[in-house]
């Protein structure tokens, strides 16, 4: 059995399901990475569809041994790695984030290409079109020059296609916060969620975070549409081991010089997917856990020490109607009896916090504030834009900038921060 995956020079092979070649006498032997690495782009994607065992196995491999391999690769070997497979590269628990940025940027540019030609000889397929889309939004989330960088830490190319991008350097941060999103929410939604971790990323900051911090927009499992789906456990059950698979892989790219905190943020169904996660897994060492809007937690998890973190938070706005429905089969996470510390979400005057009014994780960007935005152009009556225009912008989200919500958020995931900012109910 062959546990190293993936170059020549040793670098995961994982098993020997045919993935050595058998070589001449007395000579190397030539490895699933030379095979690929002599193909072209589409024999490449043809040979990875005919062998899926690979790419299952390699997202099995244990990640700790992934990141010894891998350090111990150099500078040529690793470029080689990241040309031949990045959509497996960018995707590998162990490898450091630089790298998997670079590869998962290849791979998203080849990705859209793909799509804009199915899409030119299938101009109806619908699936096809919303793919596109997935991953246009991706691209524009990623486009430009930001200060912090931002770092396309994972990308996998499903239908519907998931993501994460991280605001900072997650290779070096002292403070990693994780933001799991709730119904609803998929890649598609990129932008405006990966502003909320912008959002959470400044107000960490301006709590007293440390400069080397990043916080990761993670979209990273398919969240139940709005409805009945988001009162049963199904889409939780299969998101919460992909979320312990990427804590665990910062622990395990980060077990030379591991970062100080490792929070985990989640709003409305993302809260249960999360918890899920956290109970299930003891040695993911993190410190803060922050519930908004929450769906409701298992009744398997008994209390906030079932969750194997250093803090919980639960808080939730009076104006949200919704939370409460994920509820029918689940627990409060502000119960008494299961000890999250509550923190107030709705507005503090005196220090010109905002309230959050309903149930939506984050409503304001540049763009779709901007009243000639694309955002509100298909209202062409005056009087319902004046209206419509009026009432989003006194509407504030979880996770929008300004509100209260933010504020407590920041300080519950910054360690040193001012726990006295606190306030609950």
């Amino acid at each position: 059995m062959v546990r190293r995956v993936i170059v020549a020079c040793g670098l995961v092979a994982v098993a020997a399901i045919g993935l050595l070649v058998a070589p001449a006498a007395g000579a190397a032997p030539i490895t699933t990475f030379d095979v690929l690495n002599a193909m072209n782009d589409q024999q490449q994607e043809a040979y990875l569809q005919k062998h899926p065992e690979l790419l299952i196995q390699l997202a099995n491999t244990d990640p700790d041994a992934v990141h010894d391999d891998w350090e111990s690769m150099d500078a040529a070997e690793r470029k080689d790695a990241v040309d031949t497979i990045p959509e497996v590269i960018g995707n590998l628990d162990g490898v450091d984030y630089r790298d998997r940025d670079t590869a998962n940027r290849k791979a998203l540019k080849q990705a859209v290409a793909k799509a804009q030609r199915l899409l030119r000889d299938h101009p109806d397929d619908q699936l096809n079109q919303r793919v596109l889309g997935s991953l246009t939004a991706i691209q524009k989330t990623m486009k430009g020059k930001r200060t912090p960088a931002r770092h396309l830490v994972a990308l996998s190319l499903d239908r519907p296609p998931l993501a994460s991008i991280a605001i900072g350097d997650l290779d070096a941060a002292a403070n990693v916060t994780f933001l799991v999103p709730g119904m609803g929410t998929y890649t598609d939604d990129m932008q405006l969620w990966t502003q909320s971790a912008q959002n959470l990323y400044d107000e960490q900051g301006d709590v007293g975070g440390p400069k080397r911090r990043a916080v990761v927009s993670w979209i990273g499992y398919v969240t139940p549409p709005p409805g009945i789906d988001a009162a049963l456990g199904d889409y939780a059950s299969r998101g919460a081991p992909l979320l312990t698979a990427d804590l665990r892989g910062v622990n395990a790219a980060r077990v030379d010089h591991p970062p100080k905190a490792l929070n985990v943020v989640a709003h409305s169904y993302g809260t249960t997917t999360s918890a899920n996660a956290l109970a299930d897994a003891r040695d993911l060492g993190v410190y803060a856990f922050v519930m908004l809007g929450s769906a409701g937690i298992e009744g398997r998890i008994p209390n906030a020490g079932a969750l194997h973190v250093e803090h919980t938070y639960a808080g939730e706005a009076e104006a949200d109607g919704e939370a409460r429905f994920g509820r029918i089969t689940r627990r409060d996470p502000r119960s008494p009896s299961f000890g999250a510390t509550v923190i107030s979400v709705d507005g503090d005057e005196q220090a010109d916090l905002l309230p959050v009014t309903g149930h939506a994780p984050v409503l304001h960007s540049a763009w779709n504030d901007d009243p000639l935005s694309s955002a509100w152009s298909k209202i062409t009556d005056t009087v319902l834009f004046e209206k419509k225009f009026a009432e989003h912008l006194a509407n504030y989200g979880y996770l929008d900038a300004y509100t209260e919500s933010l504020r407590n958020t920041a300080v519950a995931t910054t360690p040193g921060a001012d726990r006295l900012l606190l306030r609950g109910h």
